[in-house]
């Protein structure tokens, strides 16, 4: 199984690589700027599966740069994840203000990876562990933005708690919603041609 993480720097991408494939692998750093500048692919075995995890920069870090540039990361990531990916999460920090950027994020995932890229995301949620044991339905609940784009990726999310990496009830159901998605689109994972 493949899995493209994507998302805003500082929002857990690395993190929760980490937790899905339950080791530490990929750099992990409290930092104002990005850790991951290239796109980084991992591999482990969990619970009987090959998974690999392809780490992108922060989504927003390409603003001032070219589309050249942020074409060429974008064909790192999906040669990265070849022959596709069967998911890409979009890692999201619970507890921030929903910014501008992500409130339009599914529009940038489309015009960067295609039109179909939708059907193949899930939102996951980081830092669950600000919720207090409250259900991540109540922070959605609170903001229409957020509910419409959840509604745009067909109601698919999840929520981590990365500080809590040996819970893997909360691994085993993240994969367990990609396989449903992957059976939603007709057993196919994303395709290249797919990519613009």
């Amino acid at each position: 199984m493949r899995i493209v993480l994507l998302g805003n720097t500082g929002s857990g991408k690395s993190a929760s690589g980490n937790t899905i494939l339950n080791q530490d692998l990929f750099d992990v750093k409290h930092s104002p700027g990005s850790v991951t500048v290239n796109c980084n692919k991992q591999q482990a075995n969990v619970d009987g599966h090959n998974i690999s995890v392809i780490d992108c920069p922060g989504l927003f870090d390409t603003r001032d740069q070219s589309k050249e540039i942020l074409q060429t990361a974008t064909g790192k990531c999906m040669k990265l994840s070849y022959p596709g990916p069967h998911a890409f999460l979009l890692v999201m920090k619970l507890g921030v203000k929903f910014t501008e950027e992500e409130k339009n994020v599914m529009k940038w995932i489309q015009e960067i990876f295609g039109e179909d890229a939708i059907n193949y995301t899930i939102i996951l949620f980081t830092h669950a562990d600000v919720l207090k044991g409250k259900p991540v339905e109540t922070y959605i609940s609170k903001s229409n933005e957020l509910k419409q784009l959840i509604k745009t990726c067909w109601g698919r999310y999840h929520s981590f708690n990365n500080e809590s990496i040996n819970n893997r009830d909360q691994v085993t159901e993240l994969l367990q919603m990609i396989h449903k998605m992957y059976f939603f689109n007709g057993g196919k994972h994303y395709a290249l041609q797919m990519y613009k």
